[in-house]
Parts: C-alpha cells; structure tokens; sequence
C-alpha cells in the first residue's frame, strides 16, 4: 500500500500583503493594557480613546426603542432613510449658512465607513491626497490601504498647529486629487479660521480638487460661536466639498456607530453612495430614528456635555503648564490636548511609564503621524475627578525625572 505524500505548503492560506504593510492602531494597543489593568482591580484614568463619559441622552434611546418596538427592524435604503437625510441636511445648512439638500447626504456606520466609502469611490491607485500630521491616523492607513498616497503636511507650533492654504500649495503635485481638512482637529483640537478656510476654498478650486472635511467634532467648539467654521459655507464647496459627521461625540453614540457624509450632487453623490452599498448595503434602521431625535430634539444635552469638556479642558491645560519643560498649543476644540513632552525624553517611552507606573493611559503621539513625535494625546472626555488624579499623577511622574534638554 503505497504512503499518502506529505502535503507541501498551502501558500493560499496567508494574510495579505497590503493589511501586513498596515500598523495595529496606537490607541487600541493601550486600551487593551488599560482594559486588562482595570480587570485586575488597577484604577486607570482613561486619557486614550477619544469617546464621551456621558451615556447617550435618554430621548434618543427612546426615539430608537419605539421605532425597534414598531417593526422598523428590516433592511433600510443604501443612503439612509429620508427622515434623517432630511435632519442631516438641516443641520448642516443651520451650521453652514448655505443651502443643503438632503439629495446629498449619505448615512454611514460611523464616519469610519463613509470614509472608506469616498476613498473607493473617489480615488484611484496612485492619486495623492494632502493631509495634516499629526492627524486620526485612521484616514492615513485607509486611504493608503485602498492604494491611495497620502501626502502629510507637518502642522507647526508657530502656525497654531494648522495646516493653511500656502502649506497646501506647496504640497501639490500633478497626482493631487484630494485635501483632507481635520477642525477642530484629533489630536490636536485646534481649529481652521473662517479667513484661513476661505483661502484654502479659493485655493482648490482654482486647482480644480476634492476637499474632504472631517468636522466629528465641529460642535465642540469653544470660540465665539456654537459651531467652529467649515469650509463648505463657501463658494465652489457645493460643487466639490464632502464634509465628514457622525453622532458619536455630540450626542454619546459612540457604540450605536452612526455617521454620514454630505456630498456634491450628482455623479460624486452616486459613486460614494455605491461603494457605501458594497460595503455594507445600509445601516440599521431602527437607530437610525433614535439619530433623527437626536438632531431634531431638544440640544440642551449637547450644550451641557459641552460646559463640562470645557471645565475639563481648563484643569488639563492649568495643571500641565505647571509642569516645567512641557509646552502645549491651548486648544479651542474636541477633547483632546497634545502636550510636547520632548523636554524629557521619547514620547513612547514616557507614554509607556505612565501607564505601566502611574496607571495613566494615554497616546503616544508618534503613533498618529510623523508629526507627532515628542506629543501625548490626552482625551479628556472622562469625568472631571479623573482629569483632576490624572493631572495630579502626571506633575508627580514628572517631577521625579530629569530634562534631557
């Protein structure tokens, strides 16, 4: 009887070559420490991820309840269901200034999918989009994921960690065919002027590209208005501007994985609601009505949840400017301060101190971009008495080391 031959290597079973090429997420690495050290009974003070402590307003939940209880519990249409198509659009013409048809708004699971979404249907291999960095490094790795070649602008101190108009000029090639804007900005939470806004419209249209704007936190603003500037209040942006939202962090949706993007009309609007098709067909319906309470109900809970960030904000940004040698751009939106701590070492060495030590988790600043070398990221979107142990754990770490420079 002859011996079955030993079976040679099964070169189809082996993970591709493009997603090896791709980094595990920064900010999940730490949650998974920090998540294993409060299973063992370790009070950690949640600086990493960037959601809301605070649960989702009790009227969305019941919006969301009653359409489940009523049977809405089948397959939705591709770009969202009218009622809040129609909501999206309203608020974003109340934002914006300008006209907004709901024929333009496609709904996502979470501003992550809409983000895909425009990248399939709007890019090809090799077409360069000009991005900031440090930036939410999720828009970097898909966009180079699906071949497209983000090109990162390094955003400065001096220039209050924005990325202007004349860093974009500078920044185009002939394979540019997309600027990506982040304002307020992760990690940063600085935010693009309405002049500086105005130059970077004139500059793509006179250049003839996309802009995609990322604007999840653009109502957590603390200037002089309720909500920060955007681009697409101005002229050319109707016809090639896609503004980027999700109801994770103004309302606490973060779990419910809601978001959406507002299009140009007409072939744009159709080729990114497509991709979105073969993604993932549609979202669930029945959050889909707790998401239209959200917009169209009371927005007390919104301004509330605002006032606190904005006190957490003032002891994150008082206790670290008592540090000596930590240096930080005082920010005016989203929940995020990045403090330069280069005066005392590598950034991923302090980062990993601090929680290993200290029981303080927080980013380090290297893993969301080239530009983020020598940062933290600290998301202070947990409760005001962890913002005030967290403070206070941080001045005793430092003061225990000595500067490098």
């Amino acid at each position: 009887v002859g011996s079955t031959p030993s079976p040679g290597p099964v070169m189809a079973l082996r993970a591709s070559t493009r997603i090896k090429e791709l980094p595990w997420s920064e900010i999940r690495v730490v949650m998974g420490k920090a998540m294993q050290m409060q299973a063992e009974g370790k009070k950690v003070i949640n600086w990493h991820v960037g959601r809301p402590g605070f649960d989702t307003p009790q009227h969305i939940k019941d919006a969301a309840n009653a359409a489940l209880q009523a049977g809405h519990v089948h397959y939705g249409p591709t770009p969202g269901i009218p009622s809040l198509r129609e909501a999206i659009a309203k608020r974003s013409e109340l934002d914006w200034g300008v006209p907004v048809s709901a024929d333009r708004v496609v709904v996502s699971n979470g501003g992550m999918e809409a983000v895909t979404a425009l990248t399939i249907g709007l890019l090809n291999p090799g077409d360069e989009v000009i991005m900031p960095t440090p930036n939410w490094p999720n828009l970097y790795w898909t966009m180079k994921l699906l071949g497209a070649c983000p090109v990162e602008v390094r955003l400065k101190e001096e220039q209050n960690m924005i990325m202007t108009a004349a860093d974009i000029e500078q920044a185009i090639t002939p394979k540019t065919r997309m600027v990506v804007l982040s304002s307020p900005g992760n990690p940063v939470g600085t935010t693009t002027s309405a002049e500086q806004l105005k130059e970077i419209a004139e500059l793509v249209v006179a250049r003839d590209l996309i802009v995609v704007s990322d604007e999840t936190y653009a109502r957590l603003y603390y200037g002089d208005t309720d909500v920060a500037p955007s681009i697409m209040s101005f002229p050319g942006m109707a016809e090639r501007g896609i503004s980027l939202g999700t109801f994770s962090k103004t309302y606490a949706m973060d779990g419910w994985r809601l978001g959406w993007a507002v299009c140009p009309e007409g072939e744009l609007f159709g080729e990114v609601n497509k991709s979105r098709y073969y993604i993932s067909s549609c979202s669930n319906t029945f959050i889909q009505y707790g998401a239209v309470a959200a917009l169209e109900g009371s927005q007390d809970c919104v301004a509330e949840m605002k006032e606190l960030y904005q006190d957490r904000l003032k002891v994150i940004v008082e206790g670290l400017q008592a540090i000596p040698g930590i240096n930080l751009v005082v920010p005016d939106g989203a929940f995020y301060v990045f403090p330069d701590v280069s005066a005392y070492g590598a950034s991923g060495v302090i980062a990993s101190r601090l929680l290993d030590e200290y029981g303080v988790a927080l980013v380090d600043g290297a893993g969301l971009g080239d530009g983020g070398e020598g940062k933290l990221r600290i998301a202070y979107s947990c409760s005001t008495e962890d913002c005030k142990e967290g403070i206070r754990r941080m001045q005793e770490f430092f003061s225990g080391l000595e500067r490098v420079k």
